[in-house]
Parts: C-alpha cells; structure tokens; sequence
C-alpha cells in the first residue's frame, strides 16, 4: 500500500481529493494530522486505511459534485474514534466494526469529532448495481457490527488490509471482486428481503452476470462456460441474456472492454503495457480488441493510455 501523510489542512484537502474524489474541508483542529495508505484491488475495488488525528469536517458540496462529477460508491468501515456521514439529510453515526456506504455521485459531510481509523472501499457503480440492484435504497444506512454478514465483511476486509502488499495484482484483482461480492451480500441482508433482491430469472441472470465479472481475465470464458458453470442449456442462457436487452457474448465483450478501460484510464496501472492491459480482461488477440475498444469509446487505447499518462502543462 502506498502511504500519503499530511500534516496540515493544505495537504489534508490534497490528501484525501488524490485518494478518493474532490473534496473540501468544513473544520479542522489546529493540531490536525493525518494518513492514507490505499491499495487498488484490481478494477473492482480500491481500499484504503485512513487515520485521522484531531476533529475534522470533510465535504462533497453540490459545487464540486457538478463540476468535478464521479460516479462510485464509498464504503467506510469504522474502527476506531467517533464519525458520521450525512447525505441527503440523513445523519448516520458509524457504529465501531459497522459501517455505511455513501454516493460519489452527490453531495454528501463526513463528520470526525474526533481523531478516527476507517478502512475505505471505493467500488464503482456499476459493479454494485449489478449485484445490489437499487443501491440507491441502502445509501446512508448504517450497517450494524452485530449483524452476521458485516461481521463477516468486516473481518475480511480488516483481513485484506493487513496482507494486501503480499498479494500480486492478479491476487488483488480477484480477491476484489470477492470484497465487493462480500459488500453486496451485507446490503442486500442489511436492506431485508424483498428490497432490490432479484428472483426468478432476474437473479439467474444476475448471477450469470457476476460470474462473467469474476472470470473477465479467463480467455476461455464463453456464453457456453456460463451455461454450464449455471447448468441451464445455451439457448436458455441466451433467452436470459435478451430479457436484459442484451446477448451473453456482447455482455462478455462490454464488460471486458469497460475492465480495459477502467486500467487504461487509471495512473496507477500507467507501467501496465496495453497489450498486458488486454490480456488481464480476457483479450487474447490485440488487432481485434483494438477494433472493438475504438468501436465503443472513439479512440485506441494507446490514445486513452496516452491522455491518462501525459502530465499537465500550466499554460
């Protein structure tokens, strides 16, 4: 893990704005100081410890939602100190071992009476829409220690904190997508049955979605693996496929090549070639992801690569 230290409000605001996303402070202590240590865990999850000493108000305004707009979701795990989170007029005070997620994409206060240990997931939207459904419905809820599944996330995420330097990208990678498999499971629990949790054919598909997700990197992966993996004939699988407005091979496609993107785009992947790039989502021919990657996002991913990397000239 990288740690980034600040021992002023100056560095404090750049601190936390270079970890997670544009903020601001409201209040902090004359003797304020502070940590980050961040880990990315492959394209589904960033965690990072985050210490805090003295009291502390952190801000996502409407300002800077409109004009610095992102679009995750920002899981605080409480350890350790006194913190809350207030987002659309909702206060929740984070219990010690429980938690609460909060949207990126609106305006929300962090609030530190006192000095704090958390351990952050940043996990992007669409990675929890598809398992979650409406996420939106649990935003701002606390996530009790007590209740069976947190714990369990809890003690995983705890777990991946103190022995991710150990682990090798592919390891962070898919130990990522268990972490966010492990978010999803304390929401949909924490939110009651009934709440966004799909049946029926919704949840096949569903399920069938998040095992192309978890096998992106496996060149083998087929709408024919996930038939078998889900012991349903291929026709069936395709029918499930179109009921959500797609096919299994463009699914697979769409989201290998929005894996590859979200790597490209991504400083910390910049000594990652693209050809490595490609091959971590799945892609084994580099003519033919080069093609389908400027079909969908209008330049090759050398140019992506390129525009991410390129450091900014003061004019």
């Amino acid at each position: 893990m990288g740690v980034l230290v600040a021992k002023n409000l100056d560095e404090w605001a750049q601190v936390i704005t270079e970890s997670f996303v544009p903020l601001s402070l409201g209040s902090v202590s004359g003797s304020f100081h502070g940590s980050v240590r961040s880990s990315a865990m492959g394209p589904a999850a960033t965690l990072t410890e985050v210490r805090t000493h003295g009291p502390s108000i952190v801000l996502r305004s409407s300002r800077l939602v409109r004009a610095e707009p992102r679009d995750d979701y920002l899981f605080s795990l409480h350890l350790d100190g006194v913190s809350a989170v207030v987002q659309d007029g909702r206060e929740t005070l984070l219990p010690c071992g429980g938690g609460a997620l909060y949207d990126t994409s609106r305006p929300y206060e962090l609030r530190f009476p006192t000095g704090a240990r958390q351990l952050v997931l940043q996990i992007p939207r669409d990675q929890l829409h598809a398992r979650v459904g409406r996420v939106e419905n649990v935003c701002g809820r606390a996530l009790p220690p007590g209740h069976p599944t947190v714990r369990i996330l809890a003690a995983y995420v705890r777990e991946l904190a103190d022995t991710s330097d150990g682990l090798t990208g592919d390891q962070r990678a898919e130990l990522g997508l268990t972490t966010v498999d492990l978010m999803a499971t304390a929401l949909r629990a924490v939110a009651g049955e009934g709440s966004g949790v799909p049946t029926g054919r919704a949840a096949l598909l569903a399920s069938m979605q998040a095992y192309v997700r978890d096998h992106l990197a496996d060149s083998r992966l087929t709408p024919d693996a996930i038939a078998r993996r889900h012991r349903v004939s291929l026709r069936y699988t395709a029918e499930v496929f179109a009921a959500g407005g797609t096919s299994p091979a463009a699914f697979i496609r769409a989201e290998r090549l929005r894996a590859a993107h979200r790597i490209l785009t991504d400083p910390r992947y910049a000594a990652l070639t693209v050809a490595a790039a490609a091959a971590r989502c799945g892609f084994t021919d580099r003519t033919t992801f080069t093609r389908a990657f400027v079909r969908t996002y209008g330049r090759t991913p050398a140019e992506v690569r390129r525009h991410t990397t390129e450091p900014l000239v003061d004019g």
